[in-house]
């Protein structure tokens, strides 16, 4: 972990697990093998590898952890068809990523697993359960948007959302309108959106807390 220097690393083909932030802030790391036999890699263990380009998952791994990826430099990766789930965070702010194909085999998907910047093509989800609508991927059965990767000004969350979660960090949005009542079902909603001025409740809201708004610079 922040082992700043650190380009490369060969596992051996003995390795089942991988715990928490194992390489947590190896900002130059460029390679690392995963080899078939890793059954669990834990929360935070490529978070902000910056000059991570590529990994492929290992084939018996079910759980791509939360914050797994968070603020690393991955351009692209496959979920493979065994995942079935993907925790809070697992690509925020991976600002090199294309796009993100969610397969049908995944059954739960946590908030914010990405967020909006420069040349995002969007989640292509396959998941039952979960649609996109609006450059935002929603859970059906809970009526909650989890996350927002949308790069226009004035946005309009989809009137069959009901409860909030992320639409944090993103440098593009500077108003958002919500027609119906919403409840915000985390503590940093729209947390770093900079260019964010205002957003317009319209049916009302629950769940405001003090970091609602953090570092959102033009919050008006």
């Amino acid at each position: 972990e922040c082992c700043r220097t650190l380009k490369k690393v060969v596992l051996p083909s003995t390795i089942k697990k991988i715990l928490t932030g194992a390489f947590n802030g190896c900002r130059s790391l460029e390679e690392v093998n995963l080899p078939e036999g890793i059954e669990f890699i834990d929360e935070s263990t490529f978070r902000l590898c910056e000059s991570l380009k590529q990994v492929n998952l290992p084939s018996k791994l079910e759980i791509i952890r939360a914050e797994l990826f968070y603020g690393s430099g991955i351009e692209s990766i496959e979920i493979h068809h065994n995942i079935k789930e993907i925790g809070y965070w697992a690509f925020w702010g991976c600002k090199q990523l294309k796009c993100l194909a969610i397969p049908e085999s995944v059954k739960r998907i946590g908030y914010g697993i990405t967020s909006a910047h420069e040349g995002f093509e969007g989640i292509d989800c396959h998941a039952k359960g979960f649609h996109v609508e609006n450059e935002a991927l929603i859970d059906d059965e809970n009526l909650e948007l989890l996350c927002c990767w949308t790069q226009q000004k004035h946005y309009v969350v989809p009137e069959c959302v009901r409860r909030i979660a992320d639409i944090s960090g993103n440098e593009f949005v500077e108003t958002i309108t919500i027609k119906q009542p919403v409840e915000l079902t985390t503590y940093e909603t729209f947390a770093s959106d900079i260019n964010l001025m205002r957003v317009d409740f319209q049916g009302g809201v629950t769940g405001i807390t003090e970091h609602t708004f953090w570092n959102c610079r033009k919050i008006k």
